[in-house]
């Protein structure tokens, strides 16, 4: 087997595992809240800053504001997160916990996002460029080469 099939084989094996980690983690979370890892994900941003708007949240997750505010609707619908529009621009939507959100949260697994930005954080900066580089020459084969692909919105249960 040449090094090239070689590697073509480890690659695809480590991001099967990367994949059932991921999605093992994002299960145990469900089972324990009852919350996708996303909308646990969207829970502890908002703890983290408080009043934080619709757009940094978006952002911070790295999805497009609609798939963020549909997500929020359905949060707000739980009774876990509040829409405050009392300041001076009226369109600018401030977010925060409610208490039952505070509640669930303190009870919750943390989100799988945490977990790999931790695990990155561990690697050096060689291998985390390097990473960084393998990664995105896979997604610019993948899904071409738009600016945008990575804000399209995801469906969300």
């Amino acid at each position: 087997m040449s090094t090239r099939t070689t590697h073509i084989h480890e690659i695809t094996r480590d991001l099967r595992i990367l994949f059932r980690s991921i999605q093992a983690h994002a299960k145990h979370v469900e089972t324990t809240c009852g919350l996708s890892g996303a909308k646990l994900w969207m829970l502890y941003e908002i703890n983290a800053n408080p009043g934080i708007k619709v757009s940094e949240l978006a952002a911070a997750l790295t999805i497009h504001p609609s798939t963020c505010s549909n997500m929020l609707d359905k949060l707000e619908q739980q009774g876990l997160i509040n829409r405050d529009r009392s300041g001076r621009d009226q369109r600018s939507v401030h977010l925060s916990l409610t208490k039952q959100g505070e509640s669930l949260l303190s009870q919750a697994p943390q989100p799988a996002q945490g977990e790999l930005s931790r695990a990155l954080q561990r690697l050096s900066d060689k291998h985390l460029a390097t990473l960084h580089s393998g990664l995105a020459g896979l997604v610019e084969v993948l899904n071409g080469t738009g600016e945008d692909d990575d804000l399209l919105p995801i469906p969300e249960d």
